[in-house]
């Protein structure tokens, strides 16, 4: 039987060992107790002090290993000073523990950030992947102030600093998980590799299937494929073909489309949907912005098409950046 009982006592122990947290719990009170223990048996038992109860040497015990002292409730000589510094070896033990354990749990914090080895929680945007794309989108999130609100879920460590939280795992449904896909409102998926696309935007669509998701994809059949798990705007690489093809005879379209696609430079486009009847022309003249396009449904109109903007409506209009904006005296 005693065997048996300290089989049981070893098992419990390595337990409490593998988490600090509850073996400073278990040792806290152990050592509180058998102060209040002692106390008591000293000072009510042995020198018959009557008014040191139970709930005194409690009292004493948490004061003592504290080592605040108050003095209103004293030892007596002897074993009772015996007791008391039994006490405050107790105290000073647990608190040390306590500090360790602190410093090590933020510590351990820390470096797991930084390795990517942590988890994300409350990023409303989630970027996948990595490449050049990748660390274009992340820096035009964080140039429109979103770095605060944006994750980044990589398979690999960055090279370099990286503006924003991320984390560092294979492309899996845990990594996701940890990477906060379950809890976003936008996942942005920018892998140049169309099975990966194809997977992360699978994964994702299983985590949350509220969530907006953003695809770049290069062929047909991926963007067939991507839009029947669910992504909600597919974007083809082929649209960078287009834009070299533009360079070639129209550099300057190609330079506007990269001004206005990015809140870094001199102008941004912006989207913002229209929450009450208004017109093209009194919302450009309230606002002193230029509408280029208003969407309607999954129709993209002309302004002039749709003059009478409708609760619902989309307007899609160019602004002045509201970072790094440019002189147009200096920049003709």
């Amino acid at each position: 039987m005693s065997a048996v009982i300290t089989y049981r006592l070893i098992k419990i122990l390595s337990k409490l060992a593998r988490s600090r947290e509850k073996f400073l719990l278990v040792f806290f009170l152990a050592a509180w107790l058998t102060s209040t223990a002692l106390f008591y048996l000293s000072e009510h038992i042995i020198a018959g002090r009557p008014d040191v109860d139970i709930w005194t040497s409690l009292y004493w015990a948490i004061i003592t290993m504290a080592t605040v002292g108050y003095g209103d409730v004293t030892p007596t000589r002897g074993l009772g000073w015996a007791v008391a510094g039994l006490a405050a070896i107790f105290g000073i033990a647990v608190y040390t523990l306590f500090i360790s354990t602190l410093a090590d749990r933020f510590l351990e914090a820390t470096v797991k950030a930084s390795m990517g080895l942590g988890t994300l929680r409350g990023k409303r945007i989630i970027v996948i992947g990595e490449g050049p794309i990748c660390d274009e989108a992340v820096d035009e999130l964080v140039a429109n102030g979103l770095a605060e609100e944006t994750g980044w879920i990589r398979e690999t460590m960055p090279k370099g600093e990286v503006p924003v939280e991320f984390i560092v795992g294979e492309l899996n449904e845990r990594t996701l998980r940890r990477g906060g896909v379950g809890e976003a409102e936008k996942v942005i998926v920018c892998y140049e590799d169309d099975s990966k696309a194809i997977h992360a935007v699978a994964l994702t669509k299983k985590i949350n299937r509220n969530v907006h998701i953003t695809v770049l994809a290069k062929n047909r059949m991926t963007m067939d494929i991507l839009e029947m798990l669910g992504a909600n705007l597919i974007i083809p690489i082929s649209i960078l073909g287009r834009l070299l093809a533009s360079g070639g005879f129209e550099p300057g379209v190609v330079r506007f489309i990269s001004d206005i696609t990015s809140a870094r430079e001199g102008l941004d486009i912006k989207e913002e949907t229209i929450s009450m009847p208004t017109t093209t022309e009194e919302l450009e003249s309230r606002k002193g912005v230029k509408i280029v396009a208003v969407e309607r449904g999954n129709r993209i109109l002309y302004p002039s098409e749709a003059k009478n903007l409708r609760i619902g409506d989309k307007i899609i209009y160019i602004d002045k950046a509201k970072t790094n904006e440019k002189d147009p005296d200096k920049n003709p």
